[in-house]
């Protein structure tokens, strides 16, 4: 077990009686900064018994430089905790949020506290503290206090804690993890009943379940006992429980019994748990049953619902159709407020194996947001403080990139059913123009068509497609995420938060290149000095170092080809 170290002034002063009680190394569910950041912070106690000024003390990660970052002139009562987030924001107003200027290495590191003259360290984790774990807190337990007695050092045992606690006593010690959970089937299309398994390699764990989409808690789903018999479509989430330890990740499994699925919702009305009403919309679940049992199609439904990707989308229905914090309901609201967490499925027809991550969901684009339109798309965004940082699968085949922080589920708006029943409904423009984009040998947007389903209901035909952004630029082209500006038309942010004005703004990086390039052309771009110019050229065509590259006509043109022939 590490140890940690005080050494210095007798504990008999107050100065020497502060403490880092507790740290956070990898920060993703939990305390979020005044910018809404996930953020590493570390907490500092007063066991004392008398207020301690802290102007001129420091916290350091290394041995070598123990005055990384100073305190501003705030003090800490006598069994009082203060907070500092360790974001590398590095700001440090008496009056404000107090932000160090380094980030805590979730690997283990040196971590100390530093007094006044800038050499004794008051307290810290000898060599380093071990390998954090995902928002898992570490730190001195509430029952150990330091000694009275003058010495030069004292160690006390430290340890992970099940809860993170920041700003108040340190609570219960972690025990251990549980193993994970195993699934005796893998999600997919089902055609008759079978026994579900659902197991941990933990004694004594509580597993817990639910099928109706909500998260499975200490409190909330069933508790296991034995197999579970599924005969019919299916969502069920599932996760382990201890007294002392961290819950296992929740795991989503999605099983489709097709013959159901065509018989869903029949009359039209919602199933149970869905909802009869979002905004104005005329409530029409289900497929059509004239469809259906019309000789010329009903056998080939079922190879249609498995001829192409099918994704599951399972989450608490509240946050969908809830009047007040539902994203469908409130299709008009965006920004990370309007973000809700939930589970995604990709399901093939054939033996790909597909994947199931927890991840974050919004409703997309812009047109199609108007709460007359029955019908809306979602973003998926994949983050730490739901699962995996990237989704790590060939969403678009092995010439496509490999990893994804978030993924779209395009729907159809203009020329589409469920906006004004258009019968010039095709669902096949927009998909058509990226492909022949790509056919001309550009980069586009990858995308194919798919079925999507929410907690087991079919919910209609999607376009899954790559969204072309900064890390799309970073997957396809040369140099790093942070290296893209992203400009679009569409509702601005920043000042503009909440702004519903259409505009261009950058989604990533900033406008400054497109500006420049915007006020050569209005100059005027006649002579071929100034045309070639913005390509970064002489006059006469060849290089010139000394000018940016503003424009590459060639994809230009090919892009507007397209553009024309599509009838955009």
């Amino acid at each position: 077990m590490i140890a940690v170290l005080l050494f210095g002034a007798s504990f008999g002063q107050a100065q020497a009686r502060v403490i880092i009680s507790e740290f956070l190394a990898v920060n993703d569910k939990g305390l979020k900064d005044a910018d809404g950041d996930h953020t590493d912070w570390i907490e500092l106690y007063n066991a004392g018994d008398a207020t301690v000024d802290l102007a001129g003390w420091a916290l350091t990660d290394d041995s070598e430089a123990l005055v990384k970052w100073m305190f501003p002139a705030v003090k800490i009562e006598a069994g009082g905790y203060l907070l500092v987030f360790a974001s590398g924001k590095n700001r440090a107003k008496p009056d404000g949020e107090l932000h160090a200027n380094f980030k805590l290495g979730a690997g283990g590191e040196y971590l100390g506290l530093v007094k006044p003259d800038g050499q004794t360290v008051v307290h810290h984790f000898v060599m380093k503290y071990p390998k954090q774990r995902d928002d898992v807190s570490y730190g001195v337990p509430t029952s150990w206090k330091p000694s009275r007695a003058s010495s030069t050092s004292v160690i006390a045992g430290q340890v992970f804690f099940l809860r993170p606690t920041p700003g108040a006593p340190n609570g219960k010690t972690l025990v251990g993890k549980l193993a994970k959970l195993a699934f005796s089937r893998t999600h997919g299309f089902c055609e008759k009943p079978f026994e579900l398994s659902i197991t941990s390699q933990t004694l004594g764990a509580e597993i817990r379940y639910t099928t109706d989409g909500s998260l499975p808690t200490r409190e909330n789903g069933n508790v296991l006992n034995g197999a579970l018999t599924v005969g019919k479509t299916s969502v069920i989430r599932a996760a382990a429980f201890k007294p002392g330890h961290k819950p296992t990740r929740v795991v989503t499994r999605t099983y489709l019994f097709l013959k159901d699925v065509v018989r869903q919702s029949p009359d039209g009305l919602p199933p149970a748990g869905f909802y009869y009403e979002w905004g104005p919309n005329r409530v029409d679940y289900g497929m059509d049953q004239r469809v259906v049992n019309d000789e010329r199609y009903r056998d080939e439904i079922f190879e249609g619902l498995k001829a192409i990707p099918s994704y599951s989308l399972v989450m608490d229905l509240d946050d969908l159709f809830g009047e007040e914090g539902g994203i469908y309901a409130n299709a008009k609201e965006d920004g990370r407020d309007w973000e809700r967490p939930c589970s995604l499925e990709l399901i093939q027809g054939d033996d790909q194996e597909g994947f199931q991550e927890n991840c974050g969901i919004r409703i997309r684009g812009g047109f199609s947001r108007m709460t007359s339109n029955a019908k809306h798309a979602f973003r998926f965004f994949f983050r730490r403080e739901y699962g995996p940082a990237k989704l790590k699968y060939p969403v678009f085949g092995k010439a496509a990139a490999q990893e994804f922080d978030n993924l779209d589920l395009r729907t159809f708006s203009n020329y589409s059913w469920s906006l004004s029943h258009d019968p010039r409904c095709t669902f096949m423009r927009d998909q058509f123009n990226r492909d022949l984009q790509l056919a001309m040998g550009r980069s586009t947007a990858r995308g194919y068509f798919c079925h999507l389903y929410i907690n087991g209901q079919y919910w209609g035909l999607f376009n899954a497609c790559e969204r072309p952004e900064a890390s799309f630029g970073g997957s396809y082209f040369k140099g790093k995420t942070e290296d893209f500006d992203v400009i679009k038309i569409g509702r601005g942010r920043g000042k503009g938060e909440g702004n519903t004005q259409y505009g261009l703004f950058a989604t990533d990086g900033n406008l400054d290149a497109w500006e420049r390039l915007w006020k050569v052309c209005k100059s005027g771009v006649e002579t071929d000095a100034a045309y070639q110019k913005i390509l970064g050229n002489h006059p006469d065509g060849t290089r010139n170092p000394d000018f940016e590259v503003l424009l590459d006509p060639d994809n230009l043109i090919d892009y507007m080809l397209v553009i024309f022939y599509g009838g955009n």
